[in-house]
């Protein structure tokens, strides 16, 4: 019998299949395309993705906003009046502020509820890996395991679900500045595609430089071949911004090392950060010990 409901957000990317296997609820975020305001939908049910990268694409600029207060306040309720705990697995605080807004509507409805739980945790991810980890504690709910437990697994191996990606074109990395990055790194760039990966505090880190299209997509399956834990059982997640050719490649390259590959488009959060183009492998792995120095 489940103790708690975990609960991802609009970065987790979270399909439904998985979401309706695994009792996996999500919390909206916003965003504005042309002058039009939309909730996310992890089913892209509101705008085609061609439509929305293509927009993108036409100069049109993406303005993305918060879980809001009366969302989470909204989703929380609802599973506190079923006897539920309720764990969020939240989008990097480096990248978003919705785990914090989180928090203050956990503290306030608490005081209705003195006897559930809300943690509001922070992934220090995005993308699939975080709708991985969605995954990986909601299977721990449904085999009747507590909240304290699902955080003590997810404390000991957060680090361990990796996202790694590169970019068709650059300056949507430049303006968003959701990109950490050496001073150089962004000077001298004909020809050169960053690979970006989720680092050990959170943020999104352009670590490496490799030059062509086809270089940067190579990188991504060796990263993950190097990287991944016990392919022969594990799941490798392909999301792409409208670039299918590009994420079918990368997949086939990848089939028949790990145990299955699938491929989704990215949703319209982290769309707006990397921009029309973008390829990523989400999967478990060896713990991510790279992260942003400073400078």
């Amino acid at each position: 019998m489940r103790k708690f409901q975990v609960l991802v957000d609009g970065t987790s990317d979270l399909q439904k299949e998985f979401r309706d296997a695994y009792m996996v609820d999500d919390c909206k975020m916003t965003f504005t395309l042309c002058d039009k305001n939309y909730e996310t939908d992890l089913d892209w049910g509101n705008i085609a993705p061609e439509e929305y990268y293509g927009a993108m694409e036409a100069g049109n600029r993406v303005v993305t906003g918060l879980v809001s207060f009366p969302e989470f306040e909204s989703k929380f309720t609802k599973y506190l009046e079923q006897g539920l705990d309720i764990l969020y697995v939240a989008c990097s605080s480096k990248l978003s502020g919705s785990v914090n807004t989180g928090r203050l509507v956990a503290e306030e409805l608490l005081q209705k509820y003195p006897d559930r739980k809300i943690v509001c945790y922070d992934s220090l991810r995005s993308n699939y890996a975080q709708g991985l980890m969605g995954i990986d504690v909601a299977k721990m709910a449904l085999e009747g395991k507590s909240i304290e437990e699902a955080v003590a697994y997810l404390d000991e191996n957060r680090l361990c679900y990796q996202v790694h990606g590169t970019v068709a074109s650059l300056k949507y990395l430049k303006l968003s500045g959701r990109i950490k990055a050496t001073k150089a790194f962004f000077g001298n760039l004909f020809g050169v595609k960053p690979i970006i990966l989720s680092d050990a505090k959170g943020y999104n880190y352009a670590y490496k430089k490799v030059k062509g299209r086809k270089a940067s997509l190579d990188d991504l399956v060796a990263v993950t071949k190097e990287r991944i834990f016990n392919p022969s059982e594990s799941i490798v997640f392909v999301e792409h911004a409208c670039a299918l050719e590009d994420a079918e490649y990368v997949a086939s390259q990848l089939r028949g090392f790990a145990k299955e590959v699938r491929i989704s488009t990215l949703g319209p959060i982290i769309g707006s950060v990397i921009g029309p183009g973008s390829v990523t492998v989400n999967f478990f792995g060896h713990k991510v010990e790279i992260f942003t120095p400073e400078e």
